[in-house]
């Protein structure tokens, strides 16, 4: 399981953050212009009715215009319809315009994803990585269509409704201004415990989201060691926590909106009772106090909605902040070399710790492998073989001394460049969902299906694929899980040739074949060697058997070169080869005897 803390650096201040939201904002200006006044005006035409009700009450009831009502209440139709009309086109517009900047973020974070060191995907969690570019930009798209679709019309109307309040009754209006100022200080006081709850939310989605991944990813060792009941309960915890926090905040936008809520009903029914007194009292006429309290309510439902807007936004802040932290994430270092010659390969001193501490996995390391030449590296478990081959790779750079290939140091190439030249043969292939053609393919896009069936070919694997249902078309599953464990390789050992790399490295290559499979891809990939001559090639083996032919053999132990050498030489001198070599000649004994009882 990997590890579930994180070390990485602070998180961005929340006006970084919102400076990155506006840099992914300000290309789409002029449709953020044209949307603002589109629901500027459709909240203007929102504050008219409160009006025909005044002209109704006071003007055309008492005087018996009853022709005249019904041209009123024709004209109250159509000025509904053209409201309707404006109201559907400012959702959708407003709704494109935040789908089309939510798709930018994603595609941005997820790039941005792509790019990251190795080392940062050690220090958190995949599924939670995942869960920054899935559910928190989900949420960022909350937290922009609510401030797109309401926000700029209900501040338009609170400030139109004030102005007309006041202009109708300033006594009344203090009342109206009240009841804002009240439901503007209860939102206030929750603004910091909702801030700091969404966080603690986005950061729980995010381990949930981890523990499912992590397990789905791994379900065949789960169900191979009968845990899918300790799955379970992991999760269970994680869902645990996670709704315990929603419901913590739940508890805050409560009983905030309580609050809010019943300082608007209080300040309603001042209102009326005032009104209804200053009817009685000073003139006020009916119409005027039935139009103040529509407009009451036109700005009571504003208010209230720009306050809960606040819960929207403290819940995607927290989210973009997590986005952002991810966008300003350190990328892998380039170099600016396009051009990867075919050459030798040199270690100068160097050492590596991999992150998170520990001993060193190399030591010093310095070795030379002339271009074209095949160079195995033999040594126990941890003697620091993969290590080599993940920083010829440059998934992780040196932390002293330098690695040289073609002349140049790995870290002057462009990553793309560099990479497109190595191929790696891992000792657990990864395959992806999709076909066999696919995924030899994935080395080389441009590749003609001719191209990739000679490569299948040289690999010893053209044969099974042939046998498979639909051949070089057969879908394989996510991961490869319909193939076994020997054609995985054999397929990533297709995709590794037709990459037609300067440097190939076989870590463990063939360690899931059957020895007579092994033998006959040892020929095939020494006949491929003799064709491409200036393929310098690593082998990384445990199973001595699998270097005899090789050019020449590293012996790494405790991440140094302790000795180098043919096969004859190092077998001659009787050191930690010949040790190695006795060891694997017993096991190999050992199990003929099992085989032969």
């Amino acid at each position: 399981m990997m590890p579930r803390s994180r070390a990485a650096d602070p998180p961005r201040d929340r006006k970084g953050a919102l400076k990155t939201l506006w840099r992914l904002i300000r290309p789409r200006w002029a449709q953020a212009a044209s949307l603002s006044l589109l629901l500027t005006l459709t909240a203007a035409l929102g504050q008219v009715f409160p009006q025909f009700v005044r002209l109704v009450i006071d003007d055309l009831i008492p005087r018996g215009e009853g022709r005249l009502l019904l041209l009123v209440g024709a004209g109250m139709l159509l000025f509904y319809l053209l409201t309707a009309a404006l109201g559907y086109a400012a959702m959708y517009f407003s709704y494109a315009f935040t789908q089309r900047v939510i798709s930018e973020v994603r595609l941005e974070a997820y790039g941005k994803l792509l790019r990251l060191p190795l080392a940062r995907f050690t220090s958190e969690r995949s599924g939670s990585l995942v869960s920054r570019v899935v559910s928190d930009v989900n949420a960022l798209e909350t937290m922009i269509q609510s401030g797109a679709s309401r926000l700029l019309g209900q501040l338009f109307s609170v400030v139109f409704v004030l102005a007309v309040l006041f202009a109708t009754d300033w006594v009344l209006a203090l009342v109206a201004l009240a009841i804002v100022f009240a439901m503007a200080f209860f939102t206030g006081v929750y603004q910091g415990p909702l801030r700091e709850s969404a966080r603690r939310i986005r950061s729980r989605v995010g381990e949930l989201t981890a523990t499912a991944t992590e397990a789905i990813g791994n379900i065949g060792v789960v169900k191979s060691f009968a845990n899918e009941g300790l799955e379970y309960r992991r999760f269970e915890r994680d869902n645990d926590r996670y709704v315990a926090g929603n419901l913590e905040r739940r508890k805050q936008v409560g009983l905030m909106e309580a609050l809010v809520g019943l300082s608007a009903d209080l300040g309603l029914a001042a209102v009326l009772v005032l009104g209804g007194w200053l009817v009685v009292q000073r003139g006020l006429t009916v119409g005027e106090l039935s139009a103040f309290l529509l407009y009451l309510g036109n700005l009571i439902g504003p208010v209230r909605s720009v306050m809960f807007f606040n819960n929207a936004l403290q819940a995607g802040l927290a989210a973009l902040e997590r986005v952002d932290e991810l966008l300003h994430d350190r990328p892998e270092q380039e170099g600016g070399r396009t051009a990867v010659p075919h050459g030798g390969l040199s270690f100068h001193g160097v050492t590596f710790r991999y992150p998170g501490g520990g001993a060193p996995a190399l030591r010093g390391l310095s070795f030379t492998v002339a271009p074209g030449q095949t160079v195995a590296l033999v040594g126990p478990s941890g003697a620091g073989k993969s290590t080599v081959a993940k920083l010829v790779s440059r998934l992780y750079d040196p932390d002293e001394g330098e690695i040289l290939l073609g002349g140049f140091d790995l870290r002057t190439y462009a990553l793309s460049a560099l990479r497109g030249r190595v191929a790696v043969v891992p000792q657990e292939p990864t395959l992806f969902s999709g076909s066999v053609l696919d995924n030899i393919r994935y080395a080389k896009p441009e590749a003609a299906d001719d191209e990739v069936r000679e490569a299948a070919r040289l690999a010893n694997a053209e044969a099974f694929i042939l046998g498979l249902p639909q051949g070089f078309d057969t879908e394989i599953g996510e991961r490869g899980v319909k193939l076994s464990g020997g054609q995985k390789q054999r397929v990533a050992i297709a995709r590794a040739i037709l990459k037609e790399a300067a440097v190939l490295i076989l870590d463990e290559a063939t360690s899931s074949l059957d020895t007579e499979s092994e033998a006959v891809i040892q020929d095939a990939l020494a006949g491929l060697f003799e064709r491409r001559s200036r393929v310098t090639t690593l082998i990384i083996a445990h199973r001595l058997s699998t270097v005899l032919g090789a050019d020449a053999i590293l012996v790494l132990n405790n991440g140094q070169l302790v000795e180098r050498g043919t096969h004859r030489e190092l077998v001659a001198r009787r050191g930690l080869y010949w040790a190695l070599q006795r060891l694997a000649q017993e096991d190999g004994r050992r199990r003929a005897e099992v085989l032969g009882d």
